[in-house]
């Protein structure tokens, strides 16, 4: 009987068991992978879903705004609207504001308009979350300047309606979100 018929060295058993390690370590890495991406999956496929649902929801509220109840700043646009069923007050008019919250959520704070003048005090306004894990809102106005052609700014407060509103997200891990442009149906041509 040889030396080598006798069996493996150690130094081979350890070279062995560095390699069947290295391919475990591979092994559990692409699992954890592959069951990450199986979580997140839902959630990234229904995103661009949800965000024409709300892109329809904006456009819809904002291009209802009442002439001569706008007041916009670059981070806040407030309006009196008709809004969307399943907000509530659907078919009454609502006070409403669209801006960023305080845990990074684009939010829309309304309470119904009153008819004529409130004799009892105001119910503190309902708040609804439209879109979580927001980094910026802004928002900008297009109106007219006469003489020259129409000009974007950053605040807007008249008796009309601006032309356009675009409103600017970028969400919190740093994507942005198409710009959303709508026009006011009341704001005239």
């Amino acid at each position: 009987m040889t030396r080598r018929d006798a069996g493996f060295t150690l130094l081979e058993i350890l070279v062995a068991l560095v390699v069947f390690g290295l391919v475990m370590a591979g092994i559990a890495q692409t699992f954890k992978f592959g069951l990450a991406a199986f979580r997140q999956g839902p959630a990234r496929t229904a995103e661009p879903e949800n965000l024409a649902a709300l892109d329809a929801a904006l456009s819809r509220i904002i291009a209802q705004t009442l002439p001569g109840t706008m007041t916009g700043r670059a981070d806040q646009l407030s309006f009196t609207t008709a809004l969307p069923p399943g907000a509530g007050l659907q078919g009454a008019l609502a006070d409403a504001a669209l801006l960023l919250g305080p845990d990074g959520s684009l939010i829309l704070r309304y309470r119904q308009h009153p008819a004529g003048i409130p004799l009892l005090p105001q119910p503190p306004p309902s708040i609804e979350t439209l879109l979580p894990g927001v980094g910026q809102f802004q928002a900008a106005y297009l109106v007219s300047k006469p003489p020259g052609a129409p000009v974007w700014t950053r605040k807007f407060h008249g008796a009309g309606l601006p032309l356009l509103v675009r409103l600017h997200i970028q969400l919190a891990d740093g994507r942005n979100w198409p710009d959303l442009i709508i026009a006011p149906a009341a704001a005239g041509d």
